[in-house]
């Protein structure tokens, strides 16, 4: 019974040590730009700031699974005054971001006799959670009124590429699928905004962003 205890604790203590070897962490470092769908105006011109950190699992030689948590930048930002007399225009979004995304290693695919090993496709969704905004036209800070949502709902597809063992350098497409805005069952028009319509069938304003980042495991 003594050498079945022990070996059943050995058995646990390797389980576990193998598991921890598993697991990583790090840093993320990078820019955003951005546009606000729904805004009357288009073009990635915002830009902005990303950083926090991540912890993943290596579940197979092919798939990985990692969080992260970070502060990022989103918005829009616009200076076509041809097109748009209200324009300065800017919308000035800070959340905090939790991600949850799924990495495919295509080591098992060559091209032209190249092994894609140092490629990686990911996929993931991820919760905003709103910590500052800011809203301007014509250089003119909006009054308060705060329409923006506390919590917006995002998807994630993006690639990284491992640059060194512990290095990785990843892009990133960020879309709301949730208005970060009060929504409307009808289309609305207030003469700076025209609401658009993407999940629920309900029109709003979505954030449209693409990520730059480093990815520094330590």
């Amino acid at each position: 019974m003594k050498k079945l205890l022990l070996l059943f604790v050995f058995a646990m203590c390797f389980g576990i040590n193998m598991m921890a070897q598993n697991f990583y962490g790090g840093i993320i470092l990078g820019g955003t730009t951005s546009q606000v769908g729904g805004d009357a105006r288009g073009g990635y011109h915002k830009a902005g700031i990303v950083g926090g950190a991540f912890a993943g699992l290596n579940l197979s030689s092919d798939f990985d699974i990692q969080m992260e948590m970070k502060y990022i930048q989103k918005g829009s930002y616009s200076t076509d005054f041809e097109n748009y007399p209200a324009d300065p225009f800017l919308i000035k979004l800070d959340y905090v971001d939790l991600p949850i995304v799924m990495s495919y290693n295509l080591n098992k695919i060559n091209v032209n006799n190249i092994n894609l090993s140092w490629l990686k496709v990911e996929l993931g969704l991820c919760f905003d959670f709103l910590i500052n905004y800011r809203q301007e036209i014509f250089g003119v800070t909006v009054p308060a009124s705060n329409p923006w949502r506390r919590v917006v709902f995002n998807t994630v597809v993006g690639f990284r590429v491992n640059v060194k063992d512990n290095i990785e350098i990843g892009l990133r497409a960020i879309d709301s699928m949730t208005s970060i805005c009060n929504s409307f069952k009808e289309p609305y028009n207030n003469g700076n905004v025209v609401y658009v319509r993407r999940l629920f069938g309900r029109y709003g304003m979505f954030n449209d962003v693409l990520q730059l980042a480093l990815f520094w495991k330590i």
